[in-house]
């Protein structure tokens, strides 16, 4: 026969159902519901009878609030004319929160929804949607001060300013903090032409339109010849892309290396730049106009994680070559691999024939080859075609 402790289990399974019939306004047709249980005594009689006398002892009639046994009397050969419980169940939502120890959730989300909707009743298909009502639950505290930050964004849209300078009564920090839950609403409630879809929610600040500091990309120039032209005291600075295509570039070839000691290590090489330290940035590489018509070398790790940077840089400069990025160089230097992230290939467009091989190999068999870990001499004579 079920147990207390068994029903108070079920019930707190039953907890997120019955909270979307709340959502939906359907409470009424959810309430009383029945708790599946087997109710079938023991054979043993005085087993049987303290199994029964447990139930009946932590029930809502004897307590208060919880489940509700429905009886019925009826002869048994084992145990004679007795009665018996012939169905569980929950009449109330009080009841279920009480059952499976939820009384703060249920007043916190009581609130918390009671505020979103009032606040922004446009969020209603969302709020009812998946399972966002533990988002809500889980932002309760703070959700007043999140929707102060949406309605100003509303009325401001892409406000052209820093996160921390948006004149609303909160957190500073907040924004930062709630980056990606705050972009499910402005997706939602912004109208398009205040989205630039170019940037994903990781990228909230130019996503949205408001200022932040922009990632800095290491720049060497390889040629003595060619730092005088570009007019610049340095052979080694670090810059915006939107700065770095400022610079009066010409007639030169560029290299793009993931990682910053490779670009450090690289020797001299006639009219040529390199760029690194990138990794996933390589996609604002696209503020620098004049890559475009430049010949772009690319050289990174041997690794899934290098050639998802490829795929993704091929996708704002198509003409963009590889160099050391194959498999013969996998089998070449196999006493260099180490084990990589165990990470299972993904859809990649932009690969070429024999990269794609390779991204499956390394893929497959969860291999790494770090780019400094090979021979200058390889790495001079690669990058100088």
């Amino acid at each position: 026969m079920i147990t207390a402790k068994q029903i108070r289990d079920k019930a707190k399974r039953l907890f997120g159902k019955a909270i979307k019939a709340w959502l939906n306004h359907e409470l009424e047709a959810f309430f009383p519901h029945r708790i599946p249980a087997n109710l079938t005594p023991s054979q043993d009689l005085s087993k049987a009878i303290a199994e029964v006398e447990s139930l009946r002892e932590h029930s809502k009639r004897t307590i208060g609030s919880g489940y509700r046994i429905e009886w019925k009397s009826r002869r048994s050969r084992t145990h004679g004319q007795n009665d018996f419980p012939d169905a569980v169940f929950v009449d109330t939502m009080d009841d279920l929160v009480e059952l499976s120890d939820r009384v703060g959730d249920w007043k916190s989300l009581q609130l918390a929804v009671a505020t979103l909707r009032d606040r922004q009743p446009r969020l209603e298909d969302w709020l009812r949607a998946g399972t966002n009502w533990k988002l809500i639950l889980e932002l309760s505290d703070v959700l007043p001060d999140l929707l102060s930050i949406l309605d100003h964004m509303l009325l401001h849209p892409r406000p052209d300013c820093f996160a921390r300078e948006l004149p609303v009564a909160v957190s500073t920090k907040l924004i930062e903090q709630h980056r990606r839950r705050l972009a499910i609403w402005l997706d939602l409630l912004l109208p398009p032409d205040a989205i630039d879809f170019r940037f994903g929610h990781d990228q909230f600040e130019p996503r949205y339109g408001l200022r932040y500091a922009r990632p800095h990309y290491l720049l060497r120039v390889l040629d003595e010849a060619l730092q005088h032209d570009l007019g610049l005291p340095f052979d080694e600075l670090s810059l915006p892309a939107e700065s770095i295509d400022k610079l009066p570039a010409r007639d030169q070839r560029v290299i793009i290396v993931e990682n910053k000691v490779s670009l450090l290590s690289l020797p001299l090489m006639r009219r040529t730049l390199a760029l690194g330290g990138l990794g996933n940035g390589v996609t604002q590489l696209s503020e620098i106009s004049w890559l475009s018509k430049c010949k772009v070398i690319y050289w990174g790790d041997l690794d899934a994680d290098g050639f998802r940077i490829l795929d993704r840089l091929r996708v704002i400069l198509p003409h963009v070559e590889s160099r050391l990025m194959d498999r013969s160089i996998v089998e070449q230097f196999a006493d260099l691999a180490t084990k990589g992230n165990a990470s299972e290939a993904h859809a990649v467009e932009n690969l070429c024939e024999s990269e794609l091989r390779c991204y499956h190999h390394v893929c497959e068999t969860n291999l790494r080859i770090e780019q400094e870990h090979l021979p200058t001499e390889l790495i001079f004579k690669a990058l100088s075609l």
